[in-house]
């Protein structure tokens, strides 16, 4: 190799950002997520994966067994003691979640707190929630719970190769939320309940559009996740997504981004398993109904036995779940990827009768013994979320390739109307004010 060779092509001509070639494709002239969404943040890092499981009874059986153990050595080997979690160290409670005082190694016969999560795309599982049993619980983000909240997750620290780019939930997601490999949680609210964008970015894009109304931080979200939440866009962009990160292109056509913003709620209403966005047609369930030709059936008994073997008949279309047996799963449903972890193969492994092989504590070694008929119900309402998502995809990517070819917002424009790049301090949560006036005065 040497300098004469051809196939050279120029750097881009950014400073601290990684050393890779001028983009052929506009990429570099669209505004980062993280830039549209400044708030970001790693998801709950627990540090030990007993506090996590599918089931809540797990979970109580687990607290149960460190609970009861009287030795302290194996107590502390069952609790898995780290640097900042011990069990004789008191820490604060997390907002909402208010623990009793004592430390773990004091606590006798009490249940518990548990809160439903987003342990993987589109995965929801329990956790035990107390911030004495969770390393790095990211207590922002608790206090950012709220109605109307989404969260918006990118993979930050590895090269996106298949599925969407940007994933969304209304639930607390892990910190491995994406596809086990890490990610950047960009949640759409703060704290105090205001937007989580820079100042004026809603109203610079409404007067850009020829708009009357300013823009809402949920329109923007649900732009974000039509253009950007489907394969199509993931394959345009391969290039651009070897190094994390996604771009966003803000049409500047009103018509368009009036679609977007359209299949983008419906994207939520899927993605969060109906709790934010718009359904179609004023369906009350992500489950499509009885006499829908979509709809996922649930044909063959699973049995109480948990099974360890899952399997696919793309000719009829049949999820088989050990003895059980599912229909109405199109090919594409059952090969539906984020950044190249199969979304039902992931599910089902968190579920198989085998423990986990991320073992952390003895206490892993308790799961479920038969077979929850609450994981059948979960299983056809993934199955029938991924069916609404493979559904819109095409007109997402028909979208996204208008969009792309369209006059766009820049990072340029933004700069110069004093948008980007975001304010001091816009990186980090806005916390609620409590004021606190002391006792009233009995007088």
């Amino acid at each position: 190799m040497s300098l004469d060779d051809g196939g050279w092509r120029d750097a881009h001509a950014g400073g601290a950002r990684p050393f890779t070639p001028a983009t052929l494709s506009g990429w570099d002239d669209y505004p980062a997520l993280d830039e549209l969404f400044p708030w970001g943040t790693l998801g709950i890092t627990s540090n030990r994966s007993w506090v996590n499981s599918p089931s809540e009874t797990v979970l109580e059986r687990r607290w149960a067994r460190l609970q009861g153990e009287e030795n302290p050595e194996l107590k502390a080997l069952l609790f898995k003691e780290t640097r900042d979690r011990r069990l004789d160290r008191p820490v604060a409670c997390l907002p909402g979640f208010p623990n009793p005082g004592r430390t773990i190694g004091e606590e006798r016969g009490t249940r518990p707190s548990l809160s439903r999560i987003a342990r993987r795309s589109f995965d929801r599982q329990w956790l035990i929630a107390d911030n004495r049993a969770l390393d790095f619980p990211r207590p922002d983000l608790w206090e950012s719970i709220q109605p109307g909240q989404v969260f918006l997750n990118q993979q930050s620290s590895h090269e996106i190769s298949s599925g969407p780019a940007l994933v969304a939930t209304a639930l607390l997601p892990d910190t491995h939320h994406f596809n086990g490999r890490g990610g950047r949680v960009h949640p759409v609210l703060h704290p105090d309940g205001s937007a989580n964008v820079p100042t004026g970015l809603l109203r610079y894009l409404a007067g850009a559009l020829g708009l009357d109304n300013e823009l809402t931080v949920h329109e923007l979200a649900a732009y974000a996740v039509a253009v950007a939440g489907h394969s199509a866009f993931t394959e345009h962009f391969s290039e651009e997504l070897l190094t994390p990160g996604v771009r966003l292109p803000l049409t500047r056509d009103p018509v368009l981004w009036s679609e977007a913003v359209g299949i983008g709620h419906e994207f939520l209403w899927a993605a969060t398993y109906g709790d934010v966005g718009t359904s179609p047609a004023g369906q009350e369930s992500v489950v499509f109904p009885v006499g829908d030709p979509r709809q996922v059936r649930y044909e063959t008994g699973i049995g109480s036995t948990v099974p360890d073997t899952l399997g696919y008949d793309a000719e009829t279309g049949t999820l088989r779940v050990g003895p059980g047996a599912f229909t109405g799963v199109p090919p594409e449903v059952w090969n539906y990827e984020v950044g190249g972890m199969n979304v039902v193969k992931k599910w089902f492994g968190y579920r198989k009768a085998s423990p986990t092989s991320r073992k952390t504590s003895p206490l892993d070694d308790i799961h479920v013994t038969s077979w929850p008929r609450e994981w059948t119900a979960e299983l056809v309402e993934l199955l029938s979320v991924l069916r609404r998502l493979v559904d819109l995809a095409p007109a997402q990517q028909a979208l996204t390739t208008k969009i792309v070819g369209s006059p766009v917002v820049t990072v340029a424009d933004l700069t110069s109307a004093g948008v980007l790049p975001p304010q001091p301090g816009a990186t980090r949560a806005r916390r609620r004010v409590v004021l606190d006036f002391g006792e009233p005065d009995a007088s």
